[in-house]
């Protein structure tokens, strides 16, 4: 089960590197850490190992950062053993509010119509005696806690994105100092995935566990980052053709946020893994 969350973890890295709202700026990231521009970069082909150097420093700093966060919630998760049913439910509905902005639905003209929907389905199924009461009781409580984030206005702070500005260099070991600051400064649209992985690290039973969520996370989101920045050249025209699949991409991983979070209340995330994986 340990290897299934760690492949869940590093697919989720993968999975906010290839954010729209990331993807775009990867570019402006390499230049800042590096002092490579977009015209020396368009200009070098094939290996750029200034931009390559940087880049794994930048991925090393986010990398440690990370690790040590996951170490933390699992730290945190025990010292509140006694507690550790109500946290992985009410952190579980809190996923699929992260779903929900991540995929986009939030913004759909018809999203109270169609969440008192599919409410009102699950009532009338568990009415009937198709679902059990301890069920129905986690899926109520999922509706409801979304639907007070959603009232606070908590979707709409989550839209309010900050983008970074590459009008400066921090090349060489500044990079590795970026990194940091890139992790706890993360941004509001990919932490939806980071603190889906937060929230299940935090009910592992060791820190290393944890941690070694968070490294996976990391390797997946990073790895990417290295790539890219060996080959700027050629991933600038990457980017720009990739761009058409963004909107699928919102979509995929917030329907897959979503399924973890039932599967984070429920208790079933592992079978859910297992299930999605076969």
């Amino acid at each position: 089960m340990q290897e299934v969350s760690l492949i869940a973890s590093f697919v989720a890295g993968l999975l906010s590197f290839l954010s729209p709202c990331v993807l775009p700026i990867v570019p402006g990231y390499i230049s800042y850490i590096s002092g490579v521009s977009f015209q020396q970069a368009r200009e070098t082909r094939g290996f750029n190992s200034k931009a390559f150097t940087s880049s794994l420093l930048f991925v090393l700093g986010f990398s440690i950062a990370f690790s040590a966060m996951g170490a933390t919630a699992t730290t945190i998760g025990a010292l509140l053993k006694e507690y550790q049913d109500v946290i992985t439910k009410v952190g579980g509905a809190i996923v699929v509010f992260f779903g929900l902005h991540f995929s986009g639905i939030l913004l759909n003209e018809n999203f109270k119509r169609i969440s008192i929907a599919i409410a009102s389905f699950i009532a009338g199924i568990f009415a009937m005696g198709f679902i059990e009461k301890e069920l129905f009781s986690i899926f109520a409580g999922i509706f409801l806690i979304n639907a007070s984030l959603i009232l606070l206005g908590l979707d709409k702070a989550l839209y309010n994105q900050l983008r970074g500005d590459s009008s400066q260099k921090v090349a060489g070991f500044g990079a590795f100092v970026m990194g940091l600051f890139f992790a706890f400064g993360w941004s509001p649209c990919i932490g939806p995935v980071l603190g889906t992985v937060l929230i299940y690290a935090s009910s592992q039973e060791t820190a290393l566990q944890g941690a070694m969520l968070l490294l996976s996370y990391s390797i997946g989101l990073g790895l990417p980052f290295i790539i890219a920045g060996g080959l700027i050249s050629s991933f600038l025209g990457f980017v720009k053709g990739f761009s058409k699949y963004f909107q699928a991409i919102e979509v995929i991983g917030g329907i897959l946020l979503i399924l973890a979070g039932v599967g984070i209340s429920t208790g079933k995330l592992a079978q859910l893994s297992l299930l999605l994986g076969s």
